[in-house]
């Protein structure tokens, strides 16, 4: 049931950081010296990700000044899960350089997973390790990017750890 209410100030203060968030980002990637002039090259994806920002920030500012919300109540927000993301988030930045990319970005999976509603963790655990190992692949051995492989792992695999 959608209400006719006025505008939303959260709604469209959360649009217009969006928005901003997006030109940031854009304009950074602007003033960044690049190496080639490719049309696919490492600016793409920060211009999808700017230009999906802006979009998104769009459509809820559209959203606050129509008055359209999808509860009577307004925006319905779960701090649990939004904790158990950042945590996830916080988790995975703390350990990236230790454990690696895989394992770090498994347990942020299972985390998010966790938030949005998933309740059996070895599925989800599994499901995360599967796309961080082919994220893992593809970045690394397809575009030539090097995502971390973790300290230990490093000092497990090198030469010297004998």
């Amino acid at each position: 049931m959608t209400t006719g209410r006025s505008m939303r100030a959260g709604e469209a203060v959360l649009g217009g950081g969006l928005i901003a968030l997006g030109g940031l980002i854009a304009v950074e990637t602007m003033l960044t010296p690049s190496v080639g002039r490719a049309v696919v090259g490492p600016a793409l994806f920060p211009y999808l990700i700017s230009g999906g920002l802006v979009l998104v920030g769009l459509s809820l500012l559209r959203e606050a000044f129509a008055g359209a919300v999808a509860h009577a109540e307004g925006l319905e927000l779960d701090l649990w899960a939004v904790a158990l993301v950042a945590a996830g988030l916080a988790v995975q930045f703390l350990l990236l350089d230790t454990l690696g990319w895989i394992p770090s970005t498994t347990i942020l999976f299972a985390a998010v997973s966790r938030a949005f509603g998933g309740r059996r963790l070895m599925v989800n655990l599994a499901i995360g390790l599967a796309l961080a190992a082919f994220t893992f692949v593809a970045f690394n051995y397809g575009l030539g990017l090097n995502l971390p492989e973790g300290s230990i792992l490093e000092r497990l695999t090198s030469p010297d750890a004998e």
